[in-house]
């Protein structure tokens, strides 16, 4: 009996020595590709944060910056366009390429294909975001870069995805984690060739072509986004904590009603227009649907994590979960803005630009930095050097984008409520909504401060300068202060 115990214990440790080993060698193939994708999307995240920055001075004082390429309309879309696609996106095909490559179990020959894929992204990326600062682009909010910039992007996309393709592998039933990153990768080639191309070869014209264009840009957030950031978090917080999913059957049936509902909450912003009234009744019914997979998909997480030991010195389980936070109140806030009684005194404010706001750097960007922040350790062979930089970074980013978010909000209530003051002038609301602004510009500056000592750390780590391997950097609990 002892010697068969010794035995099984002997082929447990050989079977795990040989798993560590292909996690090792998966690590060291896709190291070049990811590592660069990291890169230059933080290298678009300072960007994006200096334009929306200057756009948010310019809310203030106008004259900030007189330049024609530097003007508000101008640097708005080419901050968000650099946000969106630059750094969220970015982010998430690399997070997609590890993700896949890790629980493939393998990782494919060729992943010089991948790679000329990533340079022809970040290449339509930069035209998109220069072509916008010059003038070059499209009234389509949320598309704005030219067909061009598109179609290179989608160029790079295509190299990615037929690696991920020859890459994957699901021998068993795949994995909630698999199942959203395979699906919005899927759903961003989708959406950018179909949408675009329609609009460019002009098959579709007036108030189609708006409708059209409102679902390429609301799937860029909703069908590629926000999956691969639920995605990477099924994939992290089983791993960080130890325990197995909370309930994997639960989570299938999210996957799926999450899917349905998120393809048609685009056209509620559309309410008012010449549109026809049962597309904008859908469409906020899916946006009070969207809540259950969204919500359920955050307890479904908290419960796994529930009575673990790592949730409060964890850099990766801290972002994370405050970004799985953020996205549920964000999910609720979008909810109620699409009802026609909140809708209609909302349209000409900002507030569906800061929900937009506390989704993108609220909810997906915490999440990808807890993703980073696990899977960098992993590439590089060595630890995070400073635990206070992780906390630092965490601080500026929390209360940045929640003071921004929040303003924003604030001010697209006060103005609507305004508007609907039949003894209010209109140079009143401006005035009403101006007073928020000072929160904006005031969150940048939080911001950029944490985005400056992420990228310092992450510089550091990507030349594999950091604390040796073995004893993972841990933040600090408030008993140890």
């Amino acid at each position: 009996m002892t010697e068969v115990a010794s035995h099984t214990a002997a082929s447990h440790t050989a079977e795990a020595g040989h798993a560590a080993e292909n996690r090792s060698a998966i690590d060291a193939a896709v190291r070049p590709v990811v590592v660069s994708l990291f890169l230059s999307a933080v290298g678009w995240l300072l960007l994006s944060s200096l334009l929306s920055a200057i756009a948010a001075v310019k809310l203030q004082w106008p004259g900030f910056l007189n330049y024609s390429f530097l003007t508000y309309g101008r640097v708005v879309p080419a901050a968000d366009g650099a946000f969106t696609f630059g750094w969220c996106s970015t982010a998430c095909l690399g997070v997609a390429i590890w993700v896949v490559s890790r629980l493939s179990g393998r990782a494919a020959p060729g992943v010089k294909i991948a790679s000329f894929g990533a340079f022809l992204w970040n290449g339509g990326v930069l035209l998109g975001v220069v072509s916008v600062l010059l003038g070059r682009l499209r009234p389509l909010n949320g598309i704005e870069f030219p067909f061009g910039a598109f179609l290179i992007m989608f160029l790079g996309l295509c190299a990615i995805v037929m690696w991920l393709a020859i890459t994957f592998r699901s021998e068993e039933q795949m994995s909630l984690s698999m199942m959203f990153v395979v699906g919005g990768v899927a759903w961003l080639g989708w959406s950018l060739f179909t949408g675009n191309l329609l609009i460019e070869l002009n098959a579709v014209r007036g108030i189609v072509q708006q409708i059209l264009a409102a679902w390429t840009a609301s799937g860029v957030l909703w069908l590629w986004i926000v999956p691969v950031a639920l995605g990477t978090a099924y994939f992290l917080v089983p791993k960080v904590t130890g325990s197995p999913l909370f309930s994997g059957p639960i989570g299938r049936a999210f996957f799926w009603l999450y899917f349905i509902t998120a393809g048609l909450v685009s056209f509620s912003r559309l309410s008012g227009g010449p549109v026809p009234l049962w597309m904008v009744s859908v469409s906020a019914a899916c946006g009070i649907l969207l809540l259950v997979p969204v919500l359920g998909t955050a307890y479904n997480l908290l419960a796994t994590a529930r009575g673990s030991s790592v949730l409060g010195t964890s850099p990766s389980m801290r972002f994370v979960f405050f970004g799985l936070g953020i996205l549920s109140v964000g999910t609720l806030l979008f909810a109620v803005s699409g009802l026609r009684s909140f809708g209609y005194s909302l349209h000409f404010t900002m507030f569906d630009f800061g929900v937009r706001a506390l989704l993108l750097q609220g909810g997906a960007t915490m999440v990808l930095f807890g993703a980073i922040y696990y899977i960098m350790p992993r590439l590089s062979g060595c630890e995070w050097l400073s635990s206070s930089l992780v906390s630092f970074h965490f601080l500026g980013s929390a209360y940045g984008s929640s003071l921004g978010s929040a303003t924003l909000i604030v001010s697209g209530l006060a103005a609507g409520s305004a508007l609907g003051d039949p003894e209010s002038s209109f140079s009143q609301v401006l005035e009403l909504a101006y007073s928020y602004y000072w929160g904006r510009t005031l969150s940048y500056i939080l911001l950029f401060a944490g985005y400056l000592a992420f990228a310092l750390h992450f510089l550091l780590m990507a030349v594999r300068i950091g604390q040796p391997a073995g004893e993972a950097t841990l933040l600090r609990t408030q008993n140890e202060h």
